[in-house]
């Protein structure tokens, strides 16, 4: 095999394993192996395999609610099985994630930033909640991007007071933990809040998790889950990232008289008594299929990490360097390797160009292995958009830097500039799979061939 067939050959095997990974968690597989019902029961299991069993002819209604990027995909299915048991519903998802619903309202809104269909979905969603009673069930389907798509404003802040906030949160470097809780402080429904507007009724959550850890309290902000961050730690995030004199002033204003203000509701609060949440899809499975197709395919495949997190330029180059080192002193001749990473990186964003952060991770790692012939890297977004692109990620290996030399493209320059995506659309090295409409997360594919 010629360096040109093997090129080739890892760029096909590591778009076919991307793409095997998102089909794991596909929102349909996951409620078909996690919501089973026989006659009036419903039996639910979570990715632990912790089983809770519930009986719908306990309840006088069944309502349907969602959000995020895979909720309209869970409430198709959701939709299957249940029938004509749903008495009504609504779920909101970004544009081109939805699909063809029946008997649950489908709203389409803006995200990475929020506009005002989200708003609108919100309202509806609470006023869903609030005339649900003590007998009735309210299905909850949650997964990434609900934050963004569920924005519900605290008073005195506008919707575009709450767009600039998450945009430079976004651009800041903040992890998704610290961005969420400034988003539950600023927010009407967030933190918990949407349970204070359901109780009595009795809620179930199906989540898909995109974060590390799939702490539900962070997963779309947990509108139905217990808060213990305050005002206090919100005005700490915003010094951390030096954005105090940035956020617009009305935002500032509402954190720094937080303390005057009731808190989101706590672990102590009794509301809680009445919710039940149920991870049924996260990272992890994504990343054991990829292991387990990657081995039957004849590599030696193993999952390095679970909880990748950091500046996505550094984690690529951090990656990059690993692999070589593997590659010049663990790898054998004539063997395949594939190393398998998931998490979720950040980038803190200084240029003028676009990107996100799997294509950045990418461009970082490109430069590092640059000649060590027989090396190459995926990093994709499970959701099919890395930042606000079309691409889901890129690809790149030993060669990329020749090739870009030969179209006079600075690697270097390109990644100083947050420029990732015109980098690697000029090499035709995007990866674009279209919405999957799921979202665990983003994966990074290490192809070894020693030969």
């Amino acid at each position: 095999m010629n360096e040109i067939e093997l090129s080739n050959s890892l760029r096909k095997d590591a778009l076919y394993l991307f793409e095997e990974g998102i089909k794991s968690v596909k929102p349909e597989r996951l409620i078909k192996n996690h919501f089973i019902v026989a006659e009036d029961k419903v039996i639910i299991s979570d990715v632990n395999t912790n089983t809770e069993k519930f009986y719908l002819d306990e309840f006088e209604k069944v309502f349907v609610i969602g959000a995020g990027k895979a909720s309209a995909a869970m409430a198709s299915e959701l939709e299957k099985i249940l029938s004509d048991k749903i008495d009504s519903g609504v779920v909101v998802t970004k544009y081109g994630f939805g699909v063809d619903l029946k008997r649950i309202e489908l709203i389409e809104a803006g995200h990475p930033l929020p506009d005002e269909n989200g708003v609108i979905a919100a309202d509806k969603i609470k006023m869903l909640c609030s005339k649900a009673g003590e007998k009735d069930l309210i299905i909850n389907l949650l997964s990434g991007g609900a934050s963004s798509l569920l924005p519900s404003p605290a008073n005195g802040i506008s919707l575009e007071e709450k767009i600039k906030t998450t945009e430079l949160l976004l651009n800041s470097g903040a992890t998704i933990d610290e961005i969420n809780t400034i988003r539950k402080h600023i927010s009407k429904i967030k933190g918990g809040q949407l349970m204070q507007a359901a109780y009595p009724a009795t809620v179930i959550s199906l989540i898909i998790s995109d974060v590390i850890g799939d702490d539900p309290g962070i997963i779309g902000s947990g509108p139905f889950v217990p808060d213990d961050t305050t005002f206090s730690d919100c005005l700490n995030i915003l010094t951390k990232y030096n954005l105090v004199s940035s956020v617009p002033s009305a935002v500032l204003q509402y954190l720094t008289d937080g303390n005057k203000k009731h808190e989101t509701p706590s672990t102590e609060n009794p509301i809680f008594s009445k919710t039940n949440d149920f991870i049924i899809g996260n990272n992890l499975i994504c990343l054991n299929h990829i292991k387990e197709t990657a081995q039957n395919f004849g590599y030696n495949s193993k999952i390095l990490n679970t909880h990748v997190s950091g500046e996505a330029k550094q984690v690529g180059a951090d990656i990059a360097t690993d692999a070589i080192e593997f590659f010049e002193h663990g790898a054998e001749i004539g063997k395949k390797y594939c190393l398998i990473y998931g998490g979720e990186t950040t980038v803190h964003v200084d240029g003028t160009g676009k990107g996100g952060r799997n294509q950045e991770l990418a461009l970082s790692a490109a430069i590092e292995l640059n000649g060590v012939k027989g090396i190459s890297l995926l990093s994709g977004g499970t959701d099919g958009n890395d930042g606000p692109t079309d691409a889901a990620g890129a690809y790149c290996d030993w060669k990329t830097l020749e090739r870009a030399e030969a179209l006079k493209l600075d690697a270097k320059g390109y990644l100083s500039n947050n420029d990732s995506y015109n980098f690697f659309s000029k090499l035709n090295d995007l990866i674009i799979t279209g919405p999957t409409k799921t979202n665990v997360m983003d994966i990074q594919i290490v192809l070894i061939n020693k030969f």
